[in-house]
């Protein structure tokens, strides 16, 4: 198990892995591109990291909808490649269908989870080199720990703030990456799979508008810093436990259809 990990997780942190931790970056960036070049050249002391990172969760399109393509970037299509190789059933029966198929899922979500959380840590640590954390608007402005945005720990305690940024992005990089993994089992394209996050991010925001979903529960708006529920730390955790079960009935399901599809021949089949 161990050395079927190591063989995939050194597959994972390839070359794809580093563009998708700076097109999180960009992402981020890209929702405030006219303030942040405003910023960087007049040096106001008005503009601060949060201001950015706020009005990126605040229904910035590339924090929304190209981000979580970057978390499929690195590891998402590898079922497909070797699916298309035609060197599945090889690989299974070698390693053993079921530790084949969890293996590989798990690295995907760590690897499309932890590019999503440097990408995050680092645009901020980047950002914090030029600008103080917050201004004095947001100092003032703060009223409570339940404030959107987690504004209150920002003001307070930015390393927290921090940390806590880049286990939402983490979670969200987990669920996409999976995602993305899970459709390659019908989708024999990289592309397609590469770009299923935008498609299936869309997708879930307007059925969510059309269903008129309580935006205050809803886990793609937790995700991206966009609600607190009573305050960030019980916050973390409410996410933690709701992606953890979505991530983990969407690997159950990956292998469980993994398995039959071996049995069945369905993977066999060309292309």
């Amino acid at each position: 198990m161990i050395r079927i990990f190591i063989n995939e997780w050194k597959r994972a942190v390839n070359t794809s892995s580093a563009i998708g931790i700076i097109g999180v970056m960009f992402c981020i960036c890209f929702d405030s591109w006219n303030d942040l070049v405003s910023a960087m050249q007049s040096g106001s002391t008005v503009w601060c990291v949060y201001y950015f990172t706020s009005n990126s969760a605040f229904g910035g399109m590339c924090r929304n909808y190209i981000l979580p393509v970057f978390a499929a970037l690195p590891f998402a299509a590898s079922f497909c490649e070797e699916r298309n190789n035609r060197v599945v059933a090889y690989i299974a029966s070698r390693e053993g269908t079921q530790r084949y198929g969890a293996v590989k899922y798990i690295v995907n979500i760590l690897i499309g989870g932890l590019v999503v959380a440097f990408g995050t840590v680092l645009l901020i640590l980047f950002l914090r080199m030029r600008f103080q954390m917050t201004s004095d608007y947001y100092e003032t402005s703060v009223e409570s720990a339940a404030d959107l945005f987690h504004k209150w720990l920002a003001v307070h305690s930015p390393v927290r703030y921090c940390m806590t940024e880049a286990a939402l992005g983490f979670m969200r990089g987990m669920i996409w990456a999976g995602a993305s993994m899970f459709v390659s089992l019908y989708v024999r394209d990289r592309f397609v799979i590469t770009m299923f996050p935008f498609l299936g991010n869309y997708v879930l925001i307007r059925v969510s508008q059309i269903l008129s979903l309580d935006a205050d529960w809803r886990l793609d708006h937790i995700l991206i810093g966009r609600t607190v529920i009573r305050n960030s730390g019980y916050t973390v955790v409410a996410a933690a436990i709701a992606s953890s079960i979505l991530v983990f009935l969407m690997g159950v399901c990956f292998t469980k259809k993994l398995v039959k599809g071996l049995r069945n021949g369905m993977f066999y089949e060309s292309k």
